[in-house]
């Protein structure tokens, strides 16, 4: 078993290897970081030797693989030179970063469906895998380092998801001491800070959660010259109200949802995380995103019965994560939930006539519409005729379907056009799919849908991008009206590819699946959205994605706690750490354009929240 979460280990047989020096060690932690993966010799000179390495580096990092191999000969691993570089295949053995990542993950996965208590064993048992500090004894110096800060970063975010999952179990005094201890470690990061304040309240302690959060105000006044976020002052507030509802260590109705045998879509590299919380602090952040408007619920009222109206050709890994999400968080607030799909290519009148007619005699406490296509414009109609009935049009705007102010309506937008811009920066920093490492993308062909509000902000974006990187890239756009003939995308791409684009970017739906086939047979890079059932391949420089299970979790929630926004859009984006993934999961782009894109959606973030 490989060790990197504390101190670098070796163990064989419940026997630790003696692994040499420090800079033998310090090139097998670069390979274990990159395990699979071929490290170019000049990396692994840079990771080792830092900026200015001797003369002698290459052949000394020669003499330590040979030892490294002497050493892990017989036990399963296998040190093999590929290229200019070498890699580390781990063959039968584990590696604790891997496994630590997995469980992780499907913690993260068991809190998304509320399986709260399988969430905490998962994120236990991730936990329990580290001794100290991502590779403790070593010393990285380039983006090893990086990596090593990334796991540590990952270890107090499964921190935070064990917590959530422990309040939403009623289990507050049993991790006080712990989240205490952490706030102390971590003064800065206020979702432990929330956490406490939580957590102190419910053990009866109101004052002492008061007194962390003024402790944490002033801390961030004095060292930081900054106010705590909206979402911790909205916290503060509802202690000092004594609200009831922060009382609940779970919705009400709450029952454990069953075990799924369908795991979530790999996702590579995202960009953003996202929180999944327990509902009240759920409810907390749907407070402050309202700013205190309110639709009061029907639970237990005139109906229970809640209906989500999807697109007929969404792919079919994502048509049965909506359907998991939408019965889970339903019938955890006890709810009777309905789906309905919806087909966006049939004929207008009598497709969407009879999708009017089932929601308008369906007597729905709450109707959630997926999407700003056909199927939100057949459901429109109804906000008006039906006032006892709420409305949530998920990825859409209530200004682009003109019911800005409906007091039976809200929506949840996505705010798409960064995600682009940051696909759109990364696309004008890369080298093409083919040809010279040196040279940069010159020509990009956008295939959009139709030009809806939406997707205009879309493509606004991703040329956004594409300028902040390059002030001389090229490029064309074309809206396609029929977002559901793949043979109209296919033709463009196909057209603009020999006019000498270099990159297609493809925002138009299903059809838009056509547009990246084409790039993707013909060497060139594609980008854009992309199905949640399809690898994004080595063709695809960049892929977006949005966070469906939390959007729909979301809706629920807040209807059912009371703090829907009335009449507006909830926009969520980078500066909520919501909904926004991006891959660049290629050779050919180099790491540093890696680092630029991260440096970039930092500065997107902090521009957001500013303007918020």
């Amino acid at each position: 078993m490989f060790r990197v979460l504390g101190p670098l280990e070796v163990v064989v047989d419940g026997t630790p290897l003696a692994l040499g020096g420090a800079k033998q060690r310090a090139v097998l932690a670069a390979l274990l970081l990159k395990s699979g993966e071929v490290v170019p010799v000049g990396q692994l000179v840079d990771e080792v030797w830092g900026e200015s390495p001797p003369p002698s580096a290459p052949h000394s990092l020669e003499a330590y693989v040979s030892r490294l191999r002497q050493l892990l000969n017989g036990s399963g691993p296998a040190l093999l030179r590929r290229g200019a570089g070498y890699v580390l295949l781990l063959g039968g053995a584990t590696l604790d970063a891997l496994e630590f990542e997995r469980l992780a993950d499907e913690g993260w996965s068991a809190a998304g469906a509320g399986r709260f208590q399988e969430s905490s064993r998962l994120a236990t048992r991730a936990l329990e895998l580290w001794s100290g500090p991502a590779l403790a004894d070593v010393a990285l110096a380039s983006s090893g380092r990086g990596e090593a800060e990334r796991l540590e970063e990952l270890r107090l975010r499964t921190y935070e998801l064990l917590f959530d999952a422990e309040l939403a179990l009623g289990r507050h005094d049993a991790i006080v001491g712990r989240v205490q201890t952490l706030v102390g470690l971590n003064p800065y990061r206020e979702r432990f800070v929330a956490q406490l304040m939580l957590a102190l309240y419910r053990c009866g302690r109101q004052a002492d959660a008061l007194d962390v959060y003024e402790q944490t105000r002033l801390r961030l006044d004095e060292d930081l010259g900054l106010q705590p976020s909206q979402e911790l002052r909205a916290l503060s507030g509802r202690i000092v109200r004594q609200e009831l509802e922060l009382r609940r260590p779970r919705p009400s109705g709450y029952r454990e949802a069953p075990l799924s045998s369908k795991e979530e879509p790999h996702r590579t590299r995202r960009l953003t995380g996202f929180v999944l919380a327990g509902a009240v602090v759920a409810a907390t952040m749907a407070l402050t995103a309202s700013g205190g408007a309110a639709i009061p619920s029907t639970v237990g009222g005139v109906s229970k019965r809640i209906v989500l109206v999807r697109p007929l050709d969404a792919d079919p890994a994502q048509a049965m994560m909506w359907g998991e999400s939408w019965r889970t968080w339903a019938k955890a607030w006890g709810y009777e939930p309905e789906l309905v799909a919806f087909d966006e290519a049939a004929p207008g009148s009598d497709a969407g006539n009879s999708l009017r007619e089932r929601v308008a005699t369906g007597r729905f406490a709450l109707v959630v519409v997926a999407g700003d296509g056909a199927v939100a414009r057949a459901v429109r109609p109804l906000v008006r005729e039906l006032p006892e009935t709420t409305f949530v049009f998920a990825d859409a705007s209530l200004a682009d379907l003109s019911l800005r102010g409906a007091p039976n309506a809200s929506a949840i937008r996505f705010r798409d056009e960064q995600s682009s811009e940051l696909a759109g920066y990364a696309s004008a920093l890369s080298p093409p799919r083919v040809g010279s490492l040196e040279s940069r993308i010159e020509k990009v062909s956008i295939v959009a849908g139709g030009p809806t509000p939406h997707t205009r902000r879309v493509v606004q974006g991703f040329v956004r991008g594409l300028r902040h990187g390059s002030r001389t890239v090229r490029v064309s756009v074309d809206y396609v009206r029929d977002t559901q003939d793949v043979t109209a995308c296919e033709r463009i791409a196909n057209e603009r590819i020999d006019a000498g684009a270099e990159l297609v970017f493809a925002v138009a739906g299903r059809c838009g699946r056509g547009a990246l086939a084409v790039a993707r047979t013909r060497a060139v890079w594609g980008a854009g959205e992309v199905a949640t059932d399809t690898d994004p391949g080595p063709a695809m420089l960049t892929a977006t994605d949005k966070d469906w299970p939390d959007a729909l979790r979301r809706a629920v929630t807040n209807f059912s706690t009371g703090f829907l926004p009335v009449g507006r859009d909830d926009v969520l984006g980078l500066e909520d750490d919501y909904a926004v993934l991006v891959w660049l999961g290629t050779p050919r782009v180099p790491e540093s354009v890696w680092s630029k894109v991260v440096h970039r959606c930092s500065e997107l973030r902090e521009a957001a929240a500013e303007g918020a």
